[in-house]
């Protein structure tokens, strides 16, 4: 099974510094801490927004048929 990359370096970058933030406010922010459901959807995001800025597969972007790595036409 062959997976595309369909993240690009710009958006892994900026999906690593989101996700620092969402983990920061999750953990160590007082007011969302104050709220557990607030603070393990802020964790879930942050660190799925991690896994997928690390793999560079996105699979909301599957299924829109969203790239943003740049590579056009090459899904042969």
């Amino acid at each position: 099974m062959s997976e595309k990359f369909n993240v690009g370096l710009v958006d892994r970058i900026l999906r690593l510094g989101i996700s620092a933030i969402l983990i920061y406010l999750a953990l160590y922010y007082p007011l969302t801490a104050e709220d557990p459901l607030t603070s393990y959807v802020l964790l879930a995001m942050g660190v799925l927004n991690g896994v997928v800025a690390v793999i560079g597969i996105c699979p909301v972007y599957m299924l829109i048929g969203i790239k943003t790595n740049g590579a056009r036409g090459n899904d042969a």
